[in-house]
């Protein structure tokens, strides 16, 4: 990314320390995307909403079956403290909602923040709104990074319920906004990969014939599973699943395969996928066949598709790709 200051963007699932970044520099974007896929595709996905995915999407951005504003909607069963936001103490909360049946619901910690509202609206354009149900809160938090290493967004699970919670940079929102919706396209990924009809966190290592990453052992008809086998196949053995993350990681990988979204990416099959995941919704032109084969396997499940759809469809990308190149000379 040559001078371009590394923007990350950090995924605390079960374990925390996977971090997931979205390693694109900001540039004006152009418009030479391949269309969108129009080929019938195979409906079991090994997605976990085997009901919204392909066609047309059902959910319109603000509707109230999920992806709209409530303010008079509330729960109990969520921390929404300061400490319950982001017990770490690493980052500095402004402001958080509760999300309640995939809608953004009251302020529960700070005050009304319009820029968190945007965030919102702009995810809610691009998830169907019955998968934004896998969030319980929804909150903003000042930049407060420095030198190179800038968190746009992160998600976690929450321990309280079996749902998540997604956080954004208000300070990097406004500043690189199309940056910033690819990271939370990236992040939003991270989310619906880690769900219990996706990874089964009570099987020991030694017992999953699948990928295990170190929080518990994909299903075999899972959408990472099917990524992990096709993308990485040998190498799931050559890594540390529990490291974090990092570009540096991920080099060596990178220098030998053209088919990754930059070092980052090579780092693990999650950040691979995410990387690629965002950069498909987003429409970032592929320049190799290693990243178009990557496209490939997005198009043919539906489940994948409405995500490219609702996004092209609210007028997010196409972007450009500015991803560091892998490969030898790249």
């Amino acid at each position: 990314m040559g001078a371009t200051r590394w923007r990350l963007a950090v995924a605390l699932l079960a374990a925390p320390g996977l971090i997931a970044s979205a390693c694109a520099d900001p540039e004006e974007p152009g418009d030479t995307s391949s269309p969108a896929p129009e080929a019938e595709v195979d409906s079991s996905d090994g997605l976990p909403y085997p009901d919204e995915g392909g066609g047309e999407p059902e959910d319109e951005p603000g509707s109230l079956t999920g992806g709209g504003v409530d303010p008079t909607l509330t729960r109990d069963d969520v921390d929404c403290s300061v400490e319950g936001l982001d017990d770490t103490g690493e980052f500095q909360f402004v402001a958080a909602h509760y999300v309640v049946d995939g809608n953004l619901g009251a302020t529960c910690f700070g005050g009304d923040d319009p820029t968190l509202t945007q965030a919102w609206e702009i995810l809610s354009a691009i998830v169907p709104g019955g998968q934004l149900r896998d969030l319980a809160l929804f909150g903003g938090f000042a930049g407060t990074d420095e030198g190179d290493e800038v968190t746009l967004a992160f998600v976690n699970g929450r321990e309280d319920v079996d749902e998540f919670q997604m956080s954004v940079n208000l300070d990097e929102a406004e500043a690189l906004p199309d940056e910033f919706t690819l990271t939370m396209v990236h992040e939003f990924a991270h989310v619906f990969t880690a769900l219990p009809t996706q990874i089964d966190r009570t099987m020991m290592p030694e017992d999953c014939f699948t990928y295990d990453n170190g929080e518990g052992c994909y299903l075999p008809d899972s959408v990472m599973n099917a990524w992990a086998q096709q993308f990485w196949g040998d190498e799931l053995g050559e890594f540390d699943p529990t490291a974090e993350a990092t570009a540096a990681a991920g080099q060596e990988r990178c220098d030998g395969d053209a088919g990754f979204f930059g070092a980052y990416a090579a780092s693990n099959p999650e950040e691979d996928f995410a990387e690629s995941f965002s950069a498909w919704v987003l429409r970032v032109p592929a320049t190799t066949a290693g990243q178009q084969e990557r496209y490939s396997f997005m198009e043919q499940r539906p489940g994948l598709v409405e995500f490219r759809q609702r996004a092209e469809a609210a007028g997010y990308g196409p972007q450009p790709n500015n991803f560091d190149g892998c490969g030898l000379g790249a």
